[in-house]
């Protein structure tokens, strides 16, 4: 099958899915994209938000990528690190992070949220930025869930980021994503978007429109602090990160087969790599690299087969929608199997 084939049957196969989500009212509107080696095929349907006022979705908005921060900035910066020989993956956190309350817990473990880290920070959301990253960084402690069970949480990848500011030299983790990842590679993606350019998320009265801001708690606290969300990128920025993962576009900060090498478990069979959740095929020994974001964001690709699915919506808006996480599994599941 050539790529023009895997494209239109890949398309065929989301399409009505996604455009069920909007007529279903889990989501204002989508934007795809599907890929097949160097091509690629991208849709916009449905609306940008329609609180206080209904404004239709175009192309090359900006989505509040929230959780994909996680594997679109952080994960190739602590690959990079890795390369560098600034960090190790089964280094200790706390050979960089001297306060860190997790024992022995190393990189890797982080990464593939297998820490087992667990803790109750009291009034979080309300805490200053400074104080936030310290309680984080000392009030947390190991459960027995570590190192044989995948539990995914932020926090993980807050460790990571604040251990990357360190090895380079005290600057914020986002400004160091946007120096190393994003400009280099040419993404178009931001931590600081154009609100007219951007695609809402919540809404209330009484707080207004959120836009152009970002929607997780933390990471708003926390600011250019955080390297678990907060950046905004459009579809065809995504569409090139992908590309690049293929080795289609050329990159000199990591090994050409970067993404490749990502297709492996990391862990004592927990299914989870770097950065990426592992979703398997029948009958397709590599592992497909998938990640979600909480906006209603997700991304899945193959970098052996080079063939990919990409999803921006923003299925928070004017709140939460809990029945779009089911349409989503299901179409992963269709899109596997």
């Amino acid at each position: 099958m050539n790529e023009l084939e895997q494209i239109n049957r890949m398309a065929a196969m989301v399409d009505g899915p996604l455009r069920h989500m909007v007529s279903s009212g889990v989501t204002p509107g989508v934007s795809y994209a599907v890929i097949a080696g160097k091509r690629s095929y991208s849709e916009y349907f449905g609306n940008a938000q329609i609180k206080p006022t209904t404004v239709p979705l175009t192309a090359n908005m900006y989505y509040d990528l929230a959780s994909l921060t996680k594997v679109i900035g952080t994960t190739p910066l602590l690959l990079q690190a890795v390369r560098a020989g600034l960090l190790q993956l089964d280094q200790e956190v706390r050979t960089v992070l001297p306060t860190f309350s997790g024992g022995d817990l190393t990189f890797r473990e982080l990464m593939t949220h297998t820490s087992g880290l667990e803790g109750y920070i009291p009034h979080r959301d309300e805490l200053p930025p400074d104080q936030l990253q310290r309680a984080l960084t000392t009030q947390l402690h190991v459960g027995a869930d570590r190192g044989h069970v995948a539990v995914y949480r932020d926090f993980n990848l807050l460790l990571t980021g604040w251990a990357l500011e360190k090895v380079y030299g005290n600057v914020p983790i986002q400004q160091i994503i946007t120096q190393r990842v994003l400009t280099p590679w040419g993404i178009q993606a931001t931590f600081a978007p154009d609100a007219a350019a951007s695609v809402p998320t919540s809404y209330t009265p009484a707080a207004g429109l959120r836009r152009g801001v970002v929607h997780d708690p933390k990471s708003a606290i926390l600011g250019a602090h955080s390297g678990a969300a907060g950046m905004f990128a459009t579809l065809p920025g995504l569409v090139r990160y992908v590309q690049i993962a293929f080795g289609n576009i050329a990159q000199t900060a990591l090994a050409p087969d970067w993404s490749r090498q990502l297709q492996r478990d990391y862990t004592a069979g927990q299914h989870r790599s770097i950065g990426y959740n592992l979703r398997y095929q029948a009958g397709n020994p590599r592992p497909w690299l998938y990640h979600t974001g909480y906006t209603g964001t997700f991304i899945l690709f193959d970098p052996t087969q080079q063939l990919g699915l990409i999803v921006l919506s923003n299925r928070v808006h004017p709140y939460v929608h809990e029945g779009f996480l089911a349409q989503r599994d299901a179409l992963i599941a269709k899109f596997l199997n």
